[in-house]
């Protein structure tokens, strides 16, 4: 049986920023073991992918539907999803970075941003990008306070001059 370090100890590892995985691997234990002692007590961040799922809903509010034209399921939504979960840290399949990279490098390419209106049949769309815009990969409805800071910048086109092997425009 492994033993992990302390709740001061393991609290200490946490708001210092140690991963889950590496204190696992640290004392032998596994991520979930450390993730189910975190969460006991009571130190346990909403997992990224909840943040990111959350951050949509307060943008948009997503046409779900079993019968009829449903946009939650969209491809555009699954990469800049993908997207805002890596930037912020979160692991991602290759395939998945692979997509959300494609994602980005056309709205580089193509000077665009990504909009909703769940009016259409379509859902989501590549519009042209305004001045407004700034970096943010995401059209911003008008009226909507803008999330922390960390939300802010995981919307925001990378640093690097390159994406996907294409020059930044």
């Amino acid at each position: 049986m492994t033993k992990l370090p302390s709740d001061a100890e393991l609290a200490k590892m946490f708001h210092l920023g140690v991963l889950d995985a590496d204190i696992a691997e640290q004392y032998g234990a596994t991520v979930q073991a450390v993730n189910k002692r975190l969460v006991k007590m009571g130190l346990r961040k909403k997992p990224i992918a909840v943040r990111v799922n959350e951050l949509v809903k307060s943008i948009w509010d997503v046409k779900t539907s079993r019968s009829g034209p449903s946009h939650h399921n969209a491809y555009i939504l699954k990469n800049l999803k993908v997207y805002m979960r890596v930037q912020l840290g979160d692991t991602a399949s290759e395939t998945q970075r692979r997509e959300a990279d494609w994602l980005i490098g056309r709205l580089i390419r193509e000077g665009v941003v990504i909009d909703y209106d769940s009016e259409t049949e379509e859902g989501w769309a590549y519009v042209p990008r305004k001045p407004q815009d700034g970096r943010r990969i995401i059209r911003w409805p008008e009226g909507k306070a803008l999330p922390a800071a960390d939300l802010q910048r995981a919307m925001e086109l990378p640093e690097t001059d390159r994406v996907e092997g294409q020059a930044r425009a």
